[in-house]
């Protein structure tokens, strides 16, 4: 029998380092290992990693998919630090929660251009 036990999303970023950094120092994950082409992160048991591209364009079309458990507690959390006004792509930002076909969730956008919505777990 087979059983499929977990899945890493992989993030990109023209600068990695940079956006270990913010992943890390503003939303409270742990770097796992890090060099300027491959990181790794965690926050409880997920894991993420990031990967370099050499093109924006990437990074702005990546998104990725992780379920919390305190999903209104985590978008409290990160409001202190990262703005909730998503239209301004001056920087890093997140939507307000809210529902939508996939469940209740918000989308978080890093400094790298990827896009991480955070649902609440099935």
């Amino acid at each position: 029998m087979v059983k499929f036990t977990g899945a890493v999303p992989v993030l990109t970023a023209v600068d990695v380092l940079a956006d270990v950094a913010f992943w890390v120092d503003a939303l409270g994950f742990e770097e796992d290992f890090a060099d300027p082409v491959f990181a790794g992160i965690h926050r409880g048991d997920v894991q993420l990693f990031i990967s370099r591209t050499e093109h924006q364009v990437v990074a702005d079309n990546t998104s990725a998919w992780v379920e919390v458990v305190g999903l209104d507690a985590l978008h409290e959390e990160w409001s202190r630090v990262v703005s909730t006004d998503y239209a301004d792509v001056s920087g890093p930002a997140m939507t307000a929660v809210g529902d939508s076909p996939a469940g209740r969730e918000f989308a978080l956008r890093d400094p790298a251009g990827n896009c991480v919505h955070f649902a609440a777990e099935r």
